[in-house]
């Protein structure tokens, strides 16, 4: 059987073991946690389903854990974990953020209940579904003979320069996406668009599609609201660079293979 998934609040809790680390088994869970609490911590039927043979639990973020056992973000257990294991978290992360968020009907405020015949919680007033969310975002490297065009959101640590990025609108196309913000965020317009790649993004749960793009026109004129610098960069002169586990690392590595 395929070891359980459990979070505390939003971080995945993992067992230290020697120099690393590694998920705990049920057992572990139920004698450190107590079987009651981790009864009721249990996601609803069928909402982890497809991913493990085990289950996904939650407790809440003022849990405290006992000895031997540590909470990691998904970006830190990208690390420690391997692929499949990673996979199933990055996966549970995700249904757990929507079965929490979703325990009342947003047509008429009743109950939902995890319906077996569906990936839905159903309310059980109005039969209303509730599916899980997925909202997709483009993220884009422009390139303009061989330099990148990166830049820096508030949040990021220190020097750390990224791809650009947005979550796709009602109505548009990511096409379009691409187009509005690369133009919104750094002033400049794009043409050729390549389809790169795809990467989930459970934090809690977008999609991220990824392009390559063709600087056409304009200078860099940031969008304070959005990013604090936006500069170009030769392959030789990049700044620190996202976590390498994100599709922005894998296109900025692109980008430097295909501008040796």
């Amino acid at each position: 059987m395929t070891q359980p998934l459990l979070f505390v609040g939003s971080r995945l809790v993992l067992v230290s073991d020697g120099g690393g680390a590694r998920l705990p088994t049920i057992d572990e869970i139920r004698d450190a946690f107590g079987e009651e609490n981790v009864a009721r911590a249990r996601l609803p039927h069928g909402a982890d389903a497809n991913v493990t043979d085990g289950r996904t639990y939650g407790l809440p973020s003022d849990t405290t854990l006992p000895s031997g056992f540590r909470t990691e973000g998904l970006r830190t257990a990208y690390h420690v974990l391997p692929e499949d294991d990673f996979r199933a978290a990055r996966r549970g992360r995700h249904m757990l953020h929507w079965v929490e968020n979703h325990r009342f009907c947003s047509r008429c405020g009743a109950e939902t209940k995890r319906d077996l015949d569906h990936l839905s919680m159903t309310c059980s007033t109005c039969g209303h579904l509730q599916f899980p969310r997925v909202a997709p975002a483009v993220i884009v490297l422009v390139q303009r003979d061989d330099q990148a065009l990166l830049g820096r959101a508030h949040r990021f640590p220190p020097g750390v320069y990224s791809t650009l990025a947005g979550f796709v609108e009602p109505g548009e196309s990511l096409e379009d996406c691409v187009h509005r913000e690369i133009q919104e965020e750094a002033g400049v317009h794009v043409t050729n668009l390549r389809y790169f790649g795809s990467q989930p993004h459970p934090f809690p749960n977008s999609l991220m599609v990824g392009y390559v793009a063709d600087w056409e026109s304009g200078e860099v004129r940031v969008d304070p609201a959005e990013l604090e610098d936006a500069q170009w960069f030769g392959r030789e002169a990049l700044p620190e660079l996202p976590h390498p586990m994100s599709i922005a690392s894998a296109l900025i590595r692109d980008f430097v293979d295909r501008t040796r």
